[in-house]
Parts: C-alpha cells; sequence; structure tokens
C-alpha cells in the first residue's frame, strides 16, 4: 500500500509506514496529572490552544497541555491527561509524516517508543526523501478526534483529517507515558498475534463521536 505523502498527515504510525515514510482514569494528590482516583474527561478538548504551521500542516500548542518545551526544532513536554494525549499524537503523527532528511531519525527517537514499529519506520524512511514542505492545497488538516482507550500509562485516540475536498478519515495513535511523556508507539509490522490493533485510516461521513479540534474552530 502506498499512501500519498500529503494524504498522510492525522493518519497514524501506520499511515506514517505506508507513505514510504513507512504505526481508567484519575489522580493522586501528590501528582494530579497522572489521573488515578478521580475521573477524566477523555471528550473535552485541549485549552488554551494556538495553532502554528508545521511544514504546512496546522498544528496545536497548548499553554495547559503542552508541548512545553523544544528540542531541535522537536517538540516534547505533555500533559499526564488525555489532552495531552491528543497534543502529543497530533504533533508526534506530523513530524513522523513530513520531518525532513536531516531531522526525521532525531524526531522518531525522541517523540517514539523503542520497539520494532520504530524499527520498522526507520529502515522505510531511510528508502525515501522528504526535502519540502507539504502543500496546503493538496494535505489534509486535522479535524477532531476520539479517544478510545485512556490511562496514566498508555492510550488510544483516533485523530479525524479533513481533505481540502472536505473528504473526511480517522486514523488509531497508540501512545505509552514513558521516561515522562507521551510517545507515539509505532504499530509492530509483523503482530505476533492476529488480533492487532487497527491502523489503517477509516473513511468518515462526519464528525459524530469525535470532538471537533482544528485551527478553524
Amino acid at each position: 500500500m502506498a499512501i500519498h505523502r500529503y494524504r498522510l498527515v492525522g493518519a497514524l504510525a501506520a499511515a506514517a509506514l505506508a507513505l514510504s515514510v513507512a504505526t481508567a482514569c484519575g489522580s493522586s494528590e501528590e501528582d494530579p496529572g497522572t489521573g488515578t482516583g478521580a475521573a477524566v474527561d477523555t471528550s473535552a478538548a485541549p485549552q488554551q490552544v494556538t495553532w502554528e504551521s508545521y511544514r504546512g500542516v496546522a498544528v496545536p500548542v497548548s499553554a495547559v497541555d503542552g508541548p512545553t518545551s523544544v528540542s531541535a526544532k522537536i517538540p516534547f513536554g505533555y500533559s499526564r491527561t488525555p489532552q495531552g494525549v491528543v497534543m502529543a499524537a497530533i504533533q508526534g503523527q506530523s513530524r513522523l509524516a513530513l520531518a525532513p532528511d536531516e531531522t526525521w531519525a532525531q524526531t522518531a527517537q525522541l517523540l517514539t517508543a523503542p520497539g520494532r514499529g520504530r524499527d520498522a519506520y526507520a529502515v522505510a524512511r531511510v528508502m525515501t526523501s522528504i526535502t519540502t514542505e507539504a502543500d496546503p492545497a493538496q494535505t489534509a488538516q486535522f479535524a477532531g478526534f476520539r479517544i478510545e482507550d485512556y490511562s496514566p500509562d498508555e492510550a488510544v485516540v483516533w485523530l479525524a483529517t479533513r481533505m481540502p475536498d472536505a473528504a473526511l478519515s480517522a486514523s488509531p495513535t497508540s501512545l505509552i507515558w514513558q521516561n515522562g511523556d507521551w510517545k507515539i508507539t509505532l504499530p509492530d509490522p509483523q503482530p505476533e498475534t492476529s488480533e492487532a490493533a487497527p491502523t489503517d485510516p477509516v473513511p468518515l461521513t462526519s464528525l459524530d463521536g469525535y470532538t471537533a479540534f482544528s485551527y478553524a474552530d
């Protein structure tokens, strides 16, 4: 499967791999961000958000949920909340899809968890070249999200994207909390079980069931 890189934005790791770049709740009193006692709202959008362009794609920055730091132009530092998951997924997938040749390796190292998925991404990415930015006139932009599973240690979020022709699709992104931040878990290209989580984008007819979240909102 070969997915044009402009259609890949917003898809999770599988999409990144396919593009030829080829996937409980609560809080303690001491650390309210870990969510180990109080209910969390998985449908609430991140707050205090501004949007900026990353190589042709609008990505969000939240004063509440991150990213809080930037190293070599790679953002990191997200709240240990459902909203932090959303921010990490959008920022991370954008960079895995669009990072240029000189920064993709460091991007993957910082934003993803180690494993066979990351190894497969690296093998595929080294065989292609990305030197130009995406054309916004041909590029999917983020439109919304739906958190399928969430705990303070791992989560799955579906990211919805909209093409310039208004076509909607969504892809899942899996993340784990590791070394003090959310890391994308790229999909294993050869999962050991037949019940592997879905990775491919699915078409949507509307954003029903999703929280609208885009630079246009």
